[in-house]
């Protein structure tokens, strides 16, 4: 499931152990939209740079790059891709 992210979202993956998120960003070509688009997927383990799953181009630490993203800094469209199990508990929190 994919959802946007947010302060609260941040904050209940954190809680839920995960420590980095795998990064895809992408250039969006729309008027009404932002221009870039980041794709994140948390993770507990640390990966490694040099393989990394695909589409998957990075990584960040979650309580860097993606804080400031949540925190609406950045004039980016991110989206946080979300096993359904995640998602579900999610929406239930």
């Amino acid at each position: 499931m994919k959802t946007i992210l947010t302060k609260r979202l941040l904050g209940f993956l954190i809680k839920k152990g995960y420590k980095y998120c795998l990064s895809k960003t992408s250039f969006i070509d729309q008027q009404d939209a932002p221009h870039i688009g980041i794709m994140l997927k948390p993770v507990k383990k640390h990966p490694l740079l040099q393989k990394l799953p695909k589409p998957y181009e990075n990584y960040f630490t979650i309580t860097r790059e993606p804080l400031e993203m949540a925190s609406g800094t950045s004039d980016a469209q991110v989206i946080v891709e979300l096993s359904e199990k995640d998602y579900q508990k999610f929406a239930l929190a």
